[in-house]
């Protein structure tokens, strides 16, 4: 999701946070929101300007709950889950399995009951605190989707939950680091019409009713909806080098 798209979507929630919060988040994580920020936007923020400023923290909402809030995140997503429909799709048994962007564990404790290994990447430490602490069956590792700390073609299954859209340089880590006949499979990805158009099998299953949860949840990040789309790849051959 380019700058403008996560302006014009930034949910209600985005008034809790505040210009300073950007000098609470880790000094990477800080300089990777700010790389995202157009040129133009960044000399109406050195001027000042009001609108510039409120533009960027609706923008930086989500890197601000993953990395200031994680309490909130995590409440959302149990708030969120995953449809078993498309958990009854995602092959049975593997020896390997990588979960990208786990947050706090929505596919990583169903990815545990179908493969001898899990490992769950995750940039927030605060995220990935409640994974070790939940889930120590787990390998919990530090990092980005663009650059996984894993090598190349080391799990027969490579998934995500609610976390990445046709990205090409996120696609091109996760084809890097899955077997040759292995199984790429996105779970409520942005864009799923994307991916279908490309050859990508697609289920779409009810939307359904999210659980009972707290009333603030609706107001903060609006309706929750359980994850309702799955879209899955086989890899036939090692990476290209390119994914377009």
């Amino acid at each position: 999701m380019d700058y403008q798209q996560s302006v014009a979507m930034a949910p209600a929630g985005w008034t809790h946070f505040r210009i300073g919060d950007l000098d609470r988040l880790p000094p990477a994580v800080k300089a990777r929101e700010m790389a995202r920020v157009p040129a133009s936007e960044r000399e109406q923020l050195a001027n000042g300007d009001s609108d510039a400023i409120q533009r960027l923290l609706r923008a930086s909402f989500w890197t601000f709950v993953y990395h200031l809030e994680p309490d909130l995140w995590d409440r959302l997503s149990r708030a969120e889950p995953i449809r078993p429909e498309l958990l009854a799709a995602l092959p049975e048994t593997v020896h390997r399995a990588l979960d990208v962007g786990a947050g706090s564990g929505r596919l990583t404790e169903h990815l545990l009951g179908r493969s001898r290994q899990v490992v769950a990447v995750e940039p927030s430490l605060a995220l990935a605190g409640f994974l070790h602490q939940r889930l120590p069956a787990a390998t919990v590792v530090a990092g980005w989707a663009e650059a996984l700390p894993v090598r190349d073609r080391s799990f027969q299954l490579t998934a995500a939950a609610g976390s990445f859209g046709p990205d090409p340089a996120v696609l091109q880590e996760l084809h890097r680091v899955t077997e040759v006949g292995g199984v790429i499979a996105l779970i409520s990805p942005e864009s799923p019409e994307w991916f279908e158009a490309r050859g990508w099998q697609r289920l779409s299953a009810p939307h359904g009713t999210a659980p009972p949860h707290e009333p603030w949840i609706d107001a903060f990040f609006g309706p929750p909806e359980p994850l309702h789309e799955l879209v899955m790849t086989r890899v036939t051959a090692p990476s290209s080098g390119t994914y377009r």
